[in-house]
């Protein structure tokens, strides 16, 4: 229920029509669909994704060998795992000006010698946005929920991305959001990597 209505509220704040199916939640919240979108050339079209959702990476689940976000599981589409893996995101093709994926480490990969760290902010980028924003580390849901749609509605006020991101950890420090979540734990996690 909490991611669910942290997407709500940012397609709430962005205006987002319900003609352009803005929202795939629950079931629709697959990895069959997102596949299925990109098949059809609608991933191009949105200037903003939201993955709202669990992030694992290799080895914390025994099939999953490379940095995943566990969506609708199982597919209720194939039936199968639910996990879109790194190798699925290459194969994107989108046009966002920026991803966020709130969701527990997603920003964290493995180091490879000559190619730097390979995981999901690397392969989002390839697909085709310019920009990201992945936690470091696990997050706590209300945490996420609080920088995600504090991001969002700096952005569509007119900030650039990095002073939005920076704006709304700025009121957990403050104090604007209760004395617990001025600790780092609660707002350093998220970050912006490429075009801030």
């Amino acid at each position: 229920q909490g991611m669910e209505g942290e997407v709500k509220e940012i397609k709430a704040i962005l205006g987002a029509s319900d003609q352009s199916r803005p929202l795939q939640l629950r079931d629709a919240a697959s990895r069959s669909n997102v596949l299925h979108l990109n098949e059809q050339g609608r991933l191009h079209d949105y200037r903003f994704v939201v993955f709202a959702c669990h992030g694992v990476l290799p080895g914390e689940v025994d099939q999953v060998q490379q940095p995943a976000l566990v969506l609708s599981h199982p597919d209720p589409r194939s039936g199968g795992e639910g996990f879109l893996t790194m190798a699925d995101v290459f194969g994107l093709k989108l046009n966002a000006d920026l991803v966020t994926l709130s969701a527990c480490n997603t920003g964290r990969g493995e180091g490879h010698r000559g190619e730097g760290a390979m995981g999901l902010t690397r392969a989002f980028m390839y697909a085709g946005t310019p920009a990201i924003s992945v936690t470091l580390w696990s997050i706590d849901s209300r945490s996420a929920t609080l920088l995600s749609t504090g991001l969002y509605r700096n952005i569509r006020d007119g900030k650039g991305r990095a002073e939005a991101l920076r704006d709304a950890k700025l009121r957990m420090i403050q104090g604007e959001e209760g004395d617990l979540y001025r600790h780092p734990f609660y707002w350093a996690p998220l970050v912006i990597f490429g075009d801030g």
